[in-house]
């Protein structure tokens, strides 16, 4: 793996206007969307404009990875919807497009790949089996095809409405292909639809309608359903089989074929809208360009200088992922109409809500606000608002209902333009309605025991027979939705106590202490004393249980095991730091974590525990945590990403902790790490900029000796987004030995006195 050379080193050029405002750069040069393709990464490296609605780019291999590429797969088309850096089952793939020549085989259409390239709004590729380069570049809900053959056999192009990722999965997870309509309007236009249901998040049906235009007219064509293909037919109703259609435009002296292809999810008639209204013309460069122009400008959202060149690519790249999803369907909800945004792909909020969305409320708060306002309006005509959702429906909650740290976090950062009465009502939803059925998807399952009891049972209520005192059947994510719930009413008390409401939030107030009761003081391993532990209902201990004991769904944890998740308390890091014996202890206990077998670094629920050690009075150690972290794990390689990318929430964490600080999510507060530039220059909207300089950074001088916020001494490793809303200078002084910086005047925890 190539790694990061954090080694700072200022970038030559680089001219500042006289107002000292960062120029506009062509970022995009910095961005390598191939990072992240290997590996765990699982991100998508085809064209997408920022939370864009089609992400056009290669369907490889049998058709089972999550973002549709394999590197060096065999390519089978280039499909319209995709996600990017998800786990567990694929979803999309739809609406697939493939050039080829000599005659129509639809079996072995295909092709192995040469010369990939990957940059902002732009994917191509040689398809090595037909001489044919292929080129393409989106608008927001249009992608523009185009496919230059050198071969002198019959050019063809075809058009598959019945493809789709992931058909083969297991675990429940497959997704099946409803039906499928094809109908060839004339020689330049078709229209059609793909209707599937599961994948990922086990949904119910979606469907995702296609109008397509060529520049050429084709001299002849044909349709398929099932395995009968249909020479000269022009149309394939649906019978709940796989249809598509091919196209042969002869051998002529034009060697390019440019096709548009509008997506929507209303109707044909909305895709030909969407297409004739974004891409009017057949200008591929100007559309290519439009699109690089709009990253562009999301990425001088940040400007950085002072790093190696392999540094930017890998902070840029990451801004880059981070703005891949949720996809903006405004517009595009066939569920309900609404004059509010419509934001689906959310792949889940348990990931993004720690650092993609706080990330989104500093640099892009316009895009994070109507974000927020589309959750809100999910919770308006469905009842709750999703953890996970995709293809229009709300899947599976990870672990708590974290749209309460969204809504929180929108809230105490002072986002305008908000309906925070109605998402407040959300969040009490959430808190108090149990959500019913197998209590997997909306709101909080096991929300009447832990009501009542102060925790969700490590048991199922006993039916007949009760289960052994020794192997209960453990409530699913008890463990999980125990200390998550406790800092979701965290936020909830937060939220209430803006709005006035005192009463709530002196209730949420307690119960965001609920962790506690899960708290085994007895347990000992490695020397550490005090878990996170299964209680019964009786209030009993399970005995048989082990801390790194790790599970999925229908187990104590998910995706974590006792040693991660014992440190997640983030709204009450000192009740936690008492528990764990005091600060010694406590940071003892974190070295044994960092060094040991049980860190995950590509792990969310870890994506906060390095700041603890800030907590606790030394903020030096959070620094060379994170340092170590970002040095080991994120490299400009293509699997420089260490692990699934999560929807851009892995790269999220790095963006900010590249500046230098980090959010605990669903408040108000950011914690300082260590800046690794020498000026970082963040563009908050309305002309205000966070402006922060770390004077004598080196990698030897990587620890801070003093710091001012706007002009004054800053003793303290943290700050509030009221500090920094309006804009203002974060300087650092760096030296080679670490300082007590940030020793005093502790970071705030809910059990401060008031």
């Amino acid at each position: 793996m190539k790694k990061i050379l954090l080694l700072p080193m200022l970038i030559a050029g680089i001219v500042l206007t006289l107002k000292g405002q960062p120029p506009t750069e062509q970022l995009t040069s910095f961005v390598d969307p191939f990072i992240g393709t290997e590996g765990a990464g699982n991100v998508f490296p085809g064209a997408s404009l920022p939370f864009g609605m089609v992400k056009l780019g290669p369907d490889c291999g049998d058709k089972s990875s999550n973002s549709g590429y394999v590197p060096g797969g065999v390519i089978h088309g280039f499909s319209h919807v995709h996600v990017s850096g998800t786990g567990g089952g694929p979803k999309y793939g739809n609406i697939l497009v493939m050039p080829f020549t000599g005659p129509f085989q639809p079996e072995k259409i295909q092709s192995q790949p040469a010369n990939e390239q990957a940059s902002p709004g732009y994917f191509a590729v040689d398809l090595t089996n037909y001489d044919i380069k292929a080129e393409m570049t989106v608008s927001r809900r249009v992608g523009f095809n185009r496919y230059t053959f050198s071969d002198t056999n019959e050019r063809g192009i075809l058009v598959d409405a019945g493809s789709m990722l992931g058909e083969h999965h297991c675990c429940g997870e497959a997704q099946q292909l409803i039906g499928s309509e094809i109908n060839v309007v004339s020689d330049t236009l078709i229209q059609g639809y793909t209707r599937v249901r599961g994948g990922w998040n086990k949904g119910g049906e979606y469907t995702v309608f296609f109008s397509a235009v060529f520049d050429t007219p084709a001299k002849s064509y044909g349709t398929w359903k099932g395995d009968v293909a249909s020479p000269e037919k022009a149309s394939e109703y649906d019978s709940g089989e796989k249809t598509g259609a091919w196209f042969f435009f002869g051998n002529g002296s034009k060697k390019a074929i440019q096709v548009k292809v509008g997506i929507s999810f209303i109707s044909c008639g909305k895709a030909l809208a969407n297409l004739r209204q974004e891409v009017p013309g057949w200008d591929f460069e100007k559309v290519h360009q439009d699109a690089v122009q709009t990253w562009n400008k999301v990425l001088n959202t940040i400007h950085v200088e002072g790093a190696s060149d392999d540094m930017k690519k890998v902070f840029y790249t990451a801004m880059y992922h981070a703005m891949l999803m949720p996809v903006d369907r405004t517009g595009e909800n066939p569920k309900w109409h609404s004059d509010e945004p419509y934001y689906d792909d959310f792949y889940a909020i348990w990931d993004t809500f720690r650092a993609t969305n706080p990330l989104l409320t500093l640099i892009q708060p316009n895009r994070e606000r109507d974000i927020v306002r589309s959750l809100i309006d999910i919770y308006r005509y469905e009842g709750y608002m999703p953890d996970s959702r995709s293809g229009n429906q709300t899947g599976r909650t990870q672990g708590g209902s974290n749209c309460d740290m969204v809504v929180a976090d929108a809230f105490l950062k002072g986002l305008k333009g908000i309906d925070y009465q109605t998402g407040y009502e959300a969040m009490v939803e959430d808190a108090e309605i149990p959500p019913g059925g197998d209590q997997q998807t909306d709101g909080r399952g096991g929300i009447n025991e832990y009501i009542k009891l102060g925790y969700v049972p490590a048991e199922y209520e006993p039916k007949g027979k009760s289960p052994t005192l020794h192997t209960p059947k453990l409530y699913d994510r008890a463990g999980t939705r125990t200390v998550e719930y406790s800092a979701n009413d965290w936020a909830i008390a937060q939220v209430a106590k803006g709005l006035g409401k005192e009463a709530d939030y002196e209730k949420y107030r307690k119960r965001a202490s609920n962790w506690a009761n899960l708290w085994q003081r007895q347990v000992n391993d490695s020397g550490v004393s005090g878990f996170i532990w299964p209680r019964r209902r009786d209030g009993s201990w399970v005995e048989n249980f082990s801390t790194t004991k790790a599970g999925s769904w229908g187990n104590f944890f998910y995706e974590a095991d006792a040693w991660e998740y014992s440190f997640y308390v983030p709204q009450d890091a000192q009740a936690l730091i008492d528990s764990c014996g005091g600060p010694e202890t406590f940071v003892k206990r974190l070295d044994t974590f960092f060094t040991g077998p049980n860190y995950r670094v590509d792990n969310e629920p870890s994506f906060f525990t390095p700041c603890l050690y800030t907590y606790a009075g030394y903020q030096y150690k959070s620094s060379d945590r994170i340092r170590d972290i970002i040095q080991k794990h994120y490299t400009s390689a293509r699997d420089g990403i260490p692990g699934n990318d999560d929807s851009g929430s892995m790269s999220a964490w790095l963006v900010f902790n590249a500046v230098g600080f980090y959010p605990n999510a669903g408040q108000d507060v950011y914690l300082i790490t260590a800046p690794h530039f020498h000026r970082a220059v963040l563009d908050l909207g309305d002309g205000k900029q966070l402006e922060i300089i770390a004077s004598n950074l080196s990698e030897k001088n990587r620890y801070i000796q003093s710091a001012t916020l706007n002009g004054q001494p800053l003793k303290r490793a943290w700050f509030r987004h009221s500090e920094i809303a309006d804009g203002g200078k974060l300087r650092f002084v760096m030296g080679p030995q670490p300082s007590d910086f940030g020793k005093e005047h502790l970071p705030p925890s809910l059990s401060d006195p008031e």
